[in-house]
């Protein structure tokens, strides 16, 4: 059903310090933060998207991460200064997922770094959200 959601979405950040070697950990603050900001985006994405179907099932979904627990970093590669990791997240709905997501930092200027989330984990929170809603009636 949402082959097409699993594109993933990502945002800048810059970092405040100076030549950074390293992707920032799963877990650092700013990371955290520009993940659930990342969360966000891709749901007003879907939320506007031009697609009714889509449209009406995302107006379920939580409009907020609160809590991020159980950060993990999954894989490290030297090689293009990217960190794969999942965390375990609460949202303003008291849903619960496991996302997924990169931090990586950008080619041209170490004080910089990308968060891309992998949107899979949407199609449970929206199963779950309609499911809620059969029975709620």
């Amino acid at each position: 059903m949402l082959k097409s959601l699993s594109v993933s979405f990502l945002i800048i950040f810059i970092l405040s310090g100076c030549f950074n070697t390293q992707a920032p950990k799963c877990s650092d603050d700013a990371v955290q933060e520009t993940l659930k900001d990342v969360y966000l985006k891709v749901l007003t994405n879907l939320q506007n998207s031009q697609n009714p179907f889509l449209a009406g099932f995302t107006q379920g979904l939580p409009k907020s991460i609160d809590t991020l627990s159980s950060i993990r970093a999954v894989s490290y590669d030297e090689a293009v200064k990217i960190r794969s990791c999942k965390a375990d997240v609460s949202f303003d709905n008291n849903q619960t997922a496991t996302l997924e997501y990169t931090v990586q930092l950008n080619e041209e200027n170490n004080d910089e770094f990308y968060v891309e989330l992998d949107t899979d984990f949407l199609e449970g929170l929206m199963q779950e959200s309609i499911m809620q809603g059969i029975f709620n009636k």
